[in-house]
């Protein structure tokens, strides 16, 4: 695919998804909740569960790999490469604040797609609740008019790349030292 159609991809896709944005106040309080709040809830989450687990590895770890994902990784490329967000380009419904920062790759989903991926190390059904959760505020993010779809992809992307080079990390340390 040439880049010009995956911009009229990510159009029509966006289009499609933000259509529906000021529709129905429930879908868009549920919107907003997921693209601009649960993020608290997941990490709030995060530290009741290691906390009742005695294992403050469940914190760190994640917490690391999606710091790292938003902060190691996002920040240069947001440096070199200012995508601008769909509200920016196109007639959009904005139901949360735009954020300061370029929109590829989102780093909501950079940050909680590393998080959730590096839970696989400690707890699959917890990981799956957190990847299912990370889906949404992604979703939701695109919804609400701040990302286009390609921008959260590539978080995904940034996520499980991130999780990979850990457990790289990891797997390295356990076996060398």
């Amino acid at each position: 695919m040439t880049g010009e159609k995956i911009m009229n991809l990510d159009v029509v896709l966006f289009n499609f998804i933000n259509k529906f944005a000021g529709k129905w106040k429930f879908l868009d309080f549920l919107a907003i909740f997921f693209a601009d709040y649960m993020e608290y809830v997941l990490v709030f989450f995060l530290v009741v569960a290691s906390y009742q687990t005695r294992h403050i590895s469940l914190l760190v770890i994640p917490a690391f790999a999606g710091l790292a994902a938003r902060f190691f990784i996002n920040e240069p490329i947001y440096f070199f490469y200012k995508r601008k967000r769909p509200c920016d380009q196109i007639p959009t419904i904005l139901l949360i604040k735009k954020p300061s920062h370029p929109s590829f790759p989102s780093s909501h989903a950079s940050l909680f797609f590393a998080l959730s991926f590096s839970l696989l190390l400690y707890s699959t059904p917890l990981a799956i609740f957190f990847l299912i959760t990370s889906c949404l505020i992604g979703f939701f993010r695109i919804f609400c008019g701040v990302h286009w779809p390609s921008d959260v992809l590539a978080g995904v992307g940034v996520g499980f790349l991130t999780y990979l080079a850990m457990l790289t990390g990891v797997i390295f340390f356990q076996i060398f030292i």
